[in-house]
C-alpha cells in the first residue's frame, strides 16, 4: 500500500515538473508576441509581475496578513533587494528577446547555475567541488560558442547579436542576486508570504525603469492585454508554483535539473509559432551550457 502511494506520488511530481517546464517556456512566446505588437520589454516585465500581485494579493491578505505584518525591518529589506535583482533579471531577459532567437536567450538566461558556483566561492566562501568547477568550465565555453556566432555577421547584426547576449547573461547574473536573497528570507517567511512582497517590490522597481525610459504604460491592444494576463498567470503562477509544491517532495538538484528542459521546449515553441531555427551556434553552444549546469547541479 505504502509502495503504491509513492509511485503515485512520484508520478504527480513528475506530471507537476513537466507541466511547470512547458507552463515556463510558453513566457517567451507570449513576450515575442508582445513585441512584436510594439509593447516595449520593460512594459512587458512591468504588466507581468503587476498582474501577478494584484492577483497574488487577496489569498496572502486572506491567510498571510499577520506573517506580512510582523515581518522585521531587515526582512523588507531583504523582500525589497530580492525585488531589485528580480527587476533586472525580468528586464534585461525580456529586452535581449528583441535582439537574438528566443532558444538563445533562454539557453543564456538559464546558465545562471553556473554563476551560482562563482557567487557562493566569492561571497560566502564554499569552496567547490571538482565536478561544479569541470561544470562551470564547460559552460563558460559553451557561451563563447554561442556569442562567437555574432562576430559571423555584418557589423549592425554584430551589435544586436551582442546586445542580446549581454542582456541574455545580466538575466543570468540577476537570478543569482535573487536566489541567494531568497534562500536567506525564505528560511523565516512562508511561500506566499514571501513571494506577494517580493513581487509587490518587483513591480516598484520596474515601474521607475518604465517611467526613466518614457516608455507609455497604455494604450495597448485587448489582445495585448490578453497576452500580458497569461505571462501573468501562465509561467509565473502556475510555472513557479507547480515547482514550489514539487521542491517538498523531491531534492532541490531535481529542480534544477528539470529547468534545463526549459531551452529544449521553448526552442521547439519558437520553431512551432515564429518559424525560428537557432544558428547551429546556438545547438553546440546550448549543448555546452545545458551539460555544464547538469554537471554544477547533480551529485
Amino acid at each position: 500500500m505504502k509502495n503504491a502511494a509513492n509511485v503515485e506520488l512520484r508520478i504527480r511530481v513528475s506530471a507537476a515538473m513537466t507541466l511547470a517546464v512547458t507552463a515556463l517556456s510558453f513566457a517567451s512566446i507570449f513576450i515575442t508576441k508582445l513585441e512584436n505588437a510594439e509593447v516595449p520589454p520593460l512594459v512587458i516585465a512591468f504588466y507581468r509581475m503587476a498582474i501577478t500581485t494584484v492577483l497574488l494579493l487577496p489569498p496572502a491578505l486572506a491567510f498571510k496578513r499577520k506573517e506580512i505584518a510582523s515581518l522585521a525591518r531587515k526582512d523588507f529589506g531583504l523582500l525589497a533587494l530580492g525585488g531589485l535583482f528580480l527587476a533586472i533579471h525580468f528586464g534585461a531577459w525580456i529586452t535581449s528577446l528583441k535582439y537574438i532567437p528566443i532558444a538563445t536567450s533562454v539557453v543564456l538566461v538559464n546558465s545562471h547555475p553556473l554563476f551560482v558556483v562563482v557567487a557562493s566561492y566569492l561571497f560566502l566562501g564554499e569552496r567547490p567541488a571538482r565536478r561544479s568547477l569541470l561544470g562551470t568550465a564547460t559552460g563558460l565555453a559553451g557561451m563563447v560558442v554561442i556569442s562567437g556566432h555574432a562576430f559571423t555577421g555584418a557589423f549592425s547584426g554584430l551589435q544586436l547579436a551582442l546586445k542580446g547576449d549581454g542582456l541574455a547573461l545580466i538575466g543570468a547574473l540577476a537570478v543569482v542576486g535573487y536566489f541567494i536573497v531568497g534562500r536567506k528570507a525564505r528560511a523565516r517567511i512562508s511561500l506566499l508570504g514571501y513571494v506577494t512582497p517580493l513581487y509587490a517590490a518587483c513591480s516598484v522597481f520596474l515601474l521607475i525603469f518604465v517611467a526613466v525610459s518614457g516608455d507609455p504604460l497604455a494604450p495597448y491592444s485587448a489582445s495585448s492585454w490578453a497576452y500580458l494576463a497569461a505571462l501573468a498567470v501562465v509561467p509565473t503562477i502556475i510555472g513557479h508554483t507547480l515547482f514550489n509544491w514539487a521542491i517538498k517532495h523531491v531534492r532541490p538538484t531535481a529542480i534544477s535539473l528539470t529547468f534545463l528542459g526549459e531551452p529544449v521546449v521553448a526552442g521547439l515553441l519558437a520553431l512551432m509559432f515564429f518559424g525560428q531555427r537557432p544558428p547551429l551556434a546556438t545547438f553546440i553552444g546550448g549543448a555546452l551550457v545545458l551539460l555544464g549546469v547538469y554537471l554544477t547541479t547533480s551529485k
